[in-house]
């Protein structure tokens, strides 16, 4: 869908998500949020210089920025790319090879439909291969770093959500990444030893906008490939030893 005619007039770059407001588009999702608070006019402590930064600093750490498998000691949202593989895996089960096929003669960024037409041939074995596994291994690590200072700054205060007892763009920036992290098995061991974290995550889940925005927007072949990667997890020897060993660094 991103690569069809239709879509590319919105955003060239065939990315998704995008926000399209009376003609105008908007493609860096941290952008989009940003966005769609002033419009709104949600963030109500926005004047506030010193946590109006905080709030910039959170949200732009979170944030997917350029290439996804750069930056990584920076972004935390561009770790997020290559540590969803193994899920990706599991979810092109679902998808034909047709409709890749398709999407390798539109889309924009050639590399990102490879990756996925590896996977789809080649399966777990494609994530053997050295410089994918170290991909994975590297980004694992510098996400594990940016939880790190999550877990510092949620302890050293006693407010309700990241910044002070009022829900901003940086919550909800946070809220997606440990969100996917669960989908790709990997918050078992990235929120190990980081209670707070844990607690923050938890109480994420329970509002009602999470619930509605991400819980409730989940679809079959998602649903089917998480499900496929909990028991690949387990099963797979490649995989098994991956968690193991980044279990013993986490340690």
């Amino acid at each position: 869908e991103v690569a069809s005619k239709e879509f590319l007039k919105i955003n060239p770059g065939a990315t998704v998500p995008v926000l399209l407001h009376y003609g105008r588009p908007i493609y860096e999702s941290h952008e989009q949020i940003k966005y769609i608070f002033n419009h709104k006019r949600l963030n109500k402590i926005r004047d506030q210089n010193n946590t109006q930064i905080e709030i910039e600093y959170w949200t732009e750490k979170a944030s997917m920025v350029g290439n996804p498998v750069r930056e990584h000691k920076k972004y935390a949202g561009n770790t997020i790319g290559p540590l969803t593989f193994p899920l990706f895996e599991t979810m092109l089960g679902y998808v034909s090879i047709v409709e890749i096929l398709k999407g390798l003669i539109r889309h924009p960024i050639k590399q990102r439909v490879v990756i996925f037409l590896m996977l789809k041939m080649f399966g777990i074995n494609f994530l053997k291969l050295p410089p994918i596994k170290n991909l994975m291994l590297s980004a694992f690590n510098d996400l594990n770093s940016h939880i790190d200072e999550l877990e510092s700054k949620l302890s050293s205060s006693n407010e309700k959500w990241l910044i002070d007892d009022n829900f901003t763009i940086a919550d909800i920036s946070w809220s997606v990444i440990l969100h996917r992290l669960e989908e790709c098995g990997w918050s078992t061991l990235l929120l190990k030893n980081k209670p707070f974290v844990k607690a923050y995550f938890a109480e994420l889940k329970k509002r009602p906008s999470f619930l509605k925005g991400i819980t409730d927007q989940s679809n079959p072949n998602l649903k089917k490939g998480v499900s496929d990667l909990k028991n690949n997890i387990e099963h797979n020897l490649f995989l098994k030893s991956i968690h193991k060993k980044l279990d013993e660094y986490i340690q």
